[in-house]
């Protein structure tokens, strides 16, 4: 479809189509057509011929050498066994069979990359460059919206029976699709010739890795959250306590993915003053802190305080701003906010490298990319 498929996957072809025909032609006068050792050697060649496929990864090379092998070696050799009066044999005899056989094949796929190389060039040219680089960041800005859903306020939502989950199976599988998609389109990439210069696959390549990595932190978190979809009441209580921290972190990861799809999309440069992430998830864990801290003040004044009448404490509590008396939080309570602030960690590490690739190919924002001209 793109450019570089078709740069790429005729050269390929070419190539193997050339290999495919100097072994046939070999083969065919170094066994003096004997069909035992006609079938050993091609065993072999298919041997060769998989082994690219297969440890290289040179599919379509593979495919045309052992099939104008094949093509050549068995039509001449069929040609000359059953003695027809085709034209071919007839006008240079079953010695110049193969040459034919194998002339033909070799202009064929020659004449027919070439065409297919003009069509995808010069009159409906779909670049694999700019196709990947507007996926990458179409897929950047759907991660983006999926984490402004705020994952973990989805346990205090519903009867924990209908809740939809922020990211389901078959939007994950679509999202990994996408991604070997875009894996493709970059290998294509590299076999587009084009004035601007080379393409940089290598960072591509680094872009797509840490990518995936953000995936599959999306994936863990998803387990953990779908294993209990209705919060308990000391989970209810911890989420309530550190909600504003947990929507501006919620927020600062959807804005930089948002921010790192545009200028990859315009192919403009990046601002290095972008907000960091872990300022903002160190005041998370500083309120969860700051939650068990004053549970655990709770717990020694109630065991002090054992003859105070309940009612009075109960008002001096709220007094005080702290958590109500009655609601019991369990040291598994927290599993899921540290598991959260892990993932955090593990997203603001991967945004952090695909920042500085993205400003390893378009550079930094600066006066000088800014004058009013």
């Amino acid at each position: 479809m793109t450019v570089g498929a078709s740069y790429g996957l005729g050269f390929s072809r070419i190539w193997g189509t050339a290999i495919g025909g100097v072994l046939s032609l070999t083969v065919w006068f170094g066994t003096a057509q004997n069909p035992i050792a006609l079938a050993v050697v091609g065993w072999l060649v298919s041997l060769i011929s998989f082994y690219f496929a297969m440890a290289k990864d040179q599919g379509p090379m593979a495919r045309f050498i052992l099939l104008t092998y094949n093509l050549s070696v068995l039509y001449a050799f069929a040609l000359q066994v059953e003695g027809t009066d085709l034209n071919l044999v007839e006008a240079h005899g079953g010695q110049q069979t193969i040459f034919q056989v194998v002339y033909h094949r070799v202009v064929a796929i020659i004449v027919g990359c070439a065409t297919g190389a003009f069509v995808t060039r010069a009159i409906w040219p779909i670049k694999a460059r700019k196709k990947l680089k507007y996926g990458l960041s179409l897929l950047w800005l759907r991660m983006s919206l999926m984490w402004k859903r705020a994952p973990l306020s989805l346990l205090t939502e519903g009867d924990g029976t209908d809740v939809p989950s922020y990211m389901d199976i078959r939007e994950e599988t679509k999202l990994r699709t996408y991604v070997d998609t875009l894996n493709t389109l970059r290998l294509s990439a590299e076999s587009e010739f084009e004035l601007r210069g080379p393409f940089n696959s290598d960072a591509f390549d680094r872009l797509l890795q840490s990518t995936t990595k953000m995936l599959d932190a999306f994936h863990a978190l998803n387990v953990i959250i779908t294993k209990d979809l209705k919060a308990s009441p000391g989970e209810a209580a911890i989420l309530a306590y550190c909600a504003d921290e947990r929507d501006q972190l919620a927020r600062r990861i959807s804005h930089l993915l948002s921010v790192l799809a545009s200028s990859l999309y315009i192919e403009y440069p990046l601002n290095d003053a972008l907000p960091n992430i872990g300022h903002t998830r160190d005041r998370f864990l500083s309120k969860i802190f700051e939650f068990r801290s004053r549970q655990n003040m709770k717990k020694e004044k109630k065991a002090t305080i054992e003859a105070a009448d309940e009612q009075q404490q109960q008002q001096r509590d709220e007094e005080d701003g702290e958590v109500e008396v009655d609601v019991q939080v369990e040291e598994e309570d927290y599993e899921i906010l540290y598991a959260y602030a892990l993932v955090t960690a593990q997203l603001a590490q991967e945004i952090e490298v695909c920042a500085k690739e993205v400003e390893v190919l378009y550079g930094v924002l600066n006066e000088d990319v800014l004058k009013l001209q």
